[in-house]
């Protein structure tokens, strides 16, 4: 019998990688406007710059998290834990350094304070896009008698401010929903670690809840890893049929959940 659902939240519940490409093309029209016309390839380079300096070497060590650079670029590196005190005492440093590679490549040196109003400017586009899908509040509605999980690789206070920030926080503050980052468990999905872990904060067992999410690499591969009755999120209508990793079930509206449950 199915007792609760896990959710991821980033295109699960909240509109999320679109707003990178957003705010990066916003970057581009205000600071590098001579370079707006050709914004497929400095997109790039912004996406495997940001990559390269912020997740493969300033965050190596916590690369299991499975967030990185373009997160610690506007993310609250605040809370508890192992992960969040490493990222307290370096993510403004982090920061800097990420933005001055971005611009070295266009031969462009900035100043420590021009790379703070550049982050400023670029932290506020992408808190101003936090936003969530139609389906979710009707669906969260209906699951009100049920146990409810978070399950999001990210930032234990940034994640719960992006909840805040979109209405849907209230939805997990009861005795009977849990939240869990990637940052907390130190591991993110598909690992079994943070599966266990909120398995275990709900008093669940591994056949009495749904994992919903958009990827089947995390999201769904780690639930199927666990037994957990998996449930991909495609709202793209994006067709997988050579993926290797298989959902339980497929649906293109978080509603469609409810045909599963009762």
């Amino acid at each position: 019998m199915i007792k609760g659902v896990i959710f991821d939240l980033d295109d699960t519940l909240t509109i999320h990688d679109d707003l990178y490409e957003y705010s990066y093309l916003k970057v581009i029209e205000k600071f590098l406007p001579n370079y707006k016309n050709d914004s497929k390839n400095i997109l790039n380079i912004f996406i495997n710059t940001i990559h390269k300096i912020g997740t493969e070497k300033l965050f190596s060590t916590y690369k299991e998290t499975k967030f990185g650079g373009r997160d610690i670029l506007w993310g609250d590196c605040g809370g508890k834990g192992e992960v969040s005190e490493y990222l307290n005492e370096r993510y403004l440093k982090f920061r800097i350094e990420i933005w001055k590679e971005v611009f070295n490549n266009f031969g462009i040196e900035k100043s420590k304070e021009e790379i703070l109003k550049i982050n400023n400017f670029y932290i506020y586009s992408m808190w101003e896009g936090i936003k969530l899908f139609d389906d979710v509040i009707p669906t969260l509605q209906n699951l009100k008698n049920m146990k409810l999980g978070i399950l999001t690789n990210g930032m234990i206070l940034h994640q719960r401010r992006k909840m805040a920030k979109s209405g849907i926080l209230n939805f997990f503050s009861k005795n009977n929903r849990k939240i869990l980052t990637s940052s907390e468990s130190i591991l993110g999905k598909p690992n079994n670690k943070p599966f266990e872990v909120i398995l275990n904060k709900l008093n669940l067992s591994n056949s009495e809840v749904l994992m919903v999410g958009d990827s089947l690499a995390s999201d769904i591969l780690g639930a199927n890893k666990m037994g957990i009755t998996s449930i991909l999120l495609n709202r793209r209508n994006i067709n997988y049929t050579n993926n290797s990793i298989k959902p339980n079930y497929e649906i293109n509206n978080l509603e469609k959940i409810l045909e599963l449950i009762f």
